[in-house]
């Protein structure tokens, strides 16, 4: 059973880090809800501990089980990882032989983000284990890091713990464990990434794991279809409304420590697709977006990088500056500014428009066959394995 509707909310979370992330002088970045966009990285983990233990609950009841799934995971995540990291390399290798005549202004190529002993770390996907002190290639690809460590600990969780009862205290733990961790911790409240992302992750993936042993109990109870139609009408419109709210006042305070539990309520009202929004997200557009969202979520950071480097180059060319610096907290940062509000609209619609269009080329011709190739591995390997005797598989 797959829940086509939450693939839909997966696909519009991941437009709006997209959106988020494009520092711009235009009309989205005034909305506190697109500046607290980031909290929807929270959603994903929140949602991939329902999908995962809706896909895995009952299966990993071994070594060679356990370690399917760990292997599954790798191909679903690494393939694309790894492409758009050779595409940044690449992107620098244009700037260190490009050099000064470029037009390029600023730190060297392979040094601060880029320095190429963080080449290592982001492979083996250990990025956000605090083995780096900054964020380094491609920035959102620490939650990637981040959440493959957490299928470790799920994959270990069930390994250890059989029984459901003593299986959902566990998991209550580890969410709480979580939690704490980021509270006491965490400088900016939910909002970190490569020092205890890991913590973050785990709050919110055994959130979701909680919330769908929630949605089967609700599931097994559930009758009048009629009432239920009814009731998941106003409660998907009160959902979309909170999330707007709270998306729109929790960026940068406290309130966003409680993003998982939000975006957990969230999960639950819509996996019964039960309302209008339902039908809406159902529509083939949507699914499309959910299908593409893992790339969306990869690739978006490396076109503003090529967006700023090339405004960078064209800044030199044109002798008058195209970014406005705005002081942040520790610093300053660089908005693109080619214009007015209305221009830089034009500039961000089109950038969403390239972002889609790349996400569609990357999940044909790297997520599939990647996923293919590893998938294939597994199914090699299992045919090749000698044969188990009798008196040992049935033990």
């Amino acid at each position: 059973m797959r829940f086509p509707v939450l693939d839909g909310w997966r696909g519009l979370c991941a437009l709006c880090v997209a959106l988020y992330h494009l520092h711009s002088i235009d009309h989205f970045h005034m909305f506190d809800f697109v500046r607290g966009s980031y909290l929807f990285v929270d959603f994903f983990f929140v949602l991939s501990g329902f999908v995962i233990l809706h896909a895995y609950s009952g299966r990993i009841g071994g070594g060679k089980s356990a370690g399917t799934f760990l292997v599954r995971r790798f191909g679903r995540v690494w393939p694309l990882h790894a492409a758009v990291l050779l595409a940044f390399v690449a992107l620098e290798c244009v700037k260190a032989v490009s050099g000064p005549s470029g037009g390029h202004v600023g730190t060297a190529a392979f040094t601060g983000t880029y320095a190429p002993s963080a080449l290592v770390s982001n492979l083996a996907l250990v990025h956000a284990l605090g083995v780096e002190d900054q964020w380094t290639w491609n920035i959102p690809s620490w939650s990637i890091s981040a959440e493959f460590f957490v299928y470790i600990t799920f994959a270990l969780l069930c390994l250890t713990v059989r029984r459901p009862r003593v299986l959902a205290v566990a998991m209550v733990t580890l969410a709480v464990a979580g939690a704490l961790v980021v509270m006491r911790f965490s400088a900016n409240y939910i909002d970190t990434s490569i020092d205890y992302g890991y913590f973050r992750c785990l709050y919110g993936f055994f959130t979701g794991c909680l919330v769908y042993r929630l949605y089967q109990a609700a599931a097994n109870r559930r009758t009048d279809k009629a009432v239920s139609r009814l009731a998941g009408g106003l409660a998907e419109t009160g959902a979309l409304l909170a999330v707007v709210a709270f998306v729109s006042a929790a960026g940068g305070n406290a309130l966003s420590l409680a993003a998982p539990l939000l975006f957990g309520l969230v999960v639950w009202v819509f996996a019964f697709e039960a309302g209008p929004v339902s039908r809406l997200l159902a529509t083939s557009p949507f699914q499309r977006l959910g299908a593409w969202s893992y790339s969306i979520y990869m690739v978006h950071a490396l076109l503003i990088a090529v967006l700023q480097k090339g405004t960078t180059v064209m800044q030199g060319v044109l002798g008058r500056p195209l970014f406005v610096e705005r002081e942040v907290e520790g610093g300053s940062d660089r908005l693109l500014s080619f214009g007015d509000a209305w221009v830089m609209d034009l500039v961000s619609g089109g950038y969403l428009l390239a972002v889609i269009v790349l996400s569609a080329l990357t999940y044909r011709f790297i997520e599939l066959p990647g996923q293919a190739m590893v998938n294939g591995l597994l199914v090699r390997s299992r045919k090749a394995a000698p044969a188990s005797p009798p008196m040992a598989e049935a033990a």
